[in-house]
């Protein structure tokens, strides 16, 4: 199965973009930084909003002109309909958005499932993306079941006449599918039924995420890959022999989690790794 282009140029609108959004953000060895904040009504809006602020600065000046906001810091995270969650983030992405030069790219994700929301959010704010975690189909976690938002998130781009770029996440590591759906067609349906012209893939170790690269690849040779997590300083130039981009967070942290605080130490050898394979 292929993606089909027809269906993807219908979804495609002739609005006015950002200043600075660029034509493709899919370019050889994108390297984007997830920023895990907070949205919990437990935390004080405008320090969140200072922290964020300064670790996308840090960020940018050690050269990552793609970053990613994410609500990771919540316990327990928000089921759908969360207000404070939505809330919250728009305040957040508006912020980063208004601070950060016009050449860096910004994309959202929103914890838990939510299409609408992730879409309104990211378009309202001037982000360039959305990464949802369960796009098609349905997966099972820690907490249950989840469903794919795949309706929602086209529906809520064509009433909004968006032209967000579509990264989802297929077979997340942190859930299971539901069903006989194999990868690669989960990997047809996303680009296909759900427009995206990229995808995320993240196995449960590095070697597994390998191998789905392998496997989707065979099936879908044009298809820009991303890897979502498992990269390090070590094996990053291994990693873009099987990705075309990847995405970092706990590896720059000083827990060796995505909720810990930016280790600039680890900042600089991550940079340095990555800018002798560039």
């Amino acid at each position: 199965m292929t993606g089909n282009y027809a269906k993807a140029e219908q979804m495609h609108f002739d609005v006015p973009q950002r200043n600075g959004r660029p034509d493709t953000i899919h370019i050889p060895k994108q390297l984007i930084v997830s920023l895990g904040v907070r949205t919990s009504p437990a935390y004080e809006i405008g320090r969140i909003c200072e922290e964020a602020i300064a670790e996308a600065k840090i960020l940018y000046e050690a050269g990552i002109r793609n970053l990613m906001l994410q609500n990771v810091k919540d316990v327990p995270l928000p089921e759908g309909d969360c207000f404070s969650t939505v809330s919250a983030m728009t305040v957040i992405c508006q912020k980063i958005r208004e601070t950060m030069p016009d050449d860096c790219i910004l994309g959202l994700s929103i914890l838990k499932e939510d299409g609408e929301a992730l879409v309104t959010v990211a378009e309202t704010t001037g982000m360039d993306y959305i990464r949802p975690k369960c796009y098609v189909g349905a997966v099972v976690s820690y907490d249950g079941i989840h469903e794919g938002i795949i309706s929602d998130v086209l529906k809520t781009k064509k009433g909004l006449q968006s032209n967000l770029e579509i990264i989802p996440d297929i077979f997340d590591r942190t859930s299971s599918p539901l069903g006989s759906v194999t990868l690669t067609e989960a990997v047809g349906q996303a680009t296909s039924f759900g427009l995206a012209k990229a995808v995320v893939l993240t196995g449960k170790s590095f070697m597994e995420s390998k191998e789905m690269a392998r496997t989707v690849r065979n099936a879908f040779p044009d298809l820009y890959l991303y890897l979502g997590g498992g990269a390090n300083a070590g094996n990053l130039k291994e990693a873009y022999e099987y990705f075309d981009g990847i995405f970092v967070a706990s590896c720059l942290k000083d827990t060796g989690n995505m909720t810990g605080r930016l280790d600039q130490g680890k900042l600089r050898e991550f940079m340095d790794a990555y800018r002798q394979i560039i």
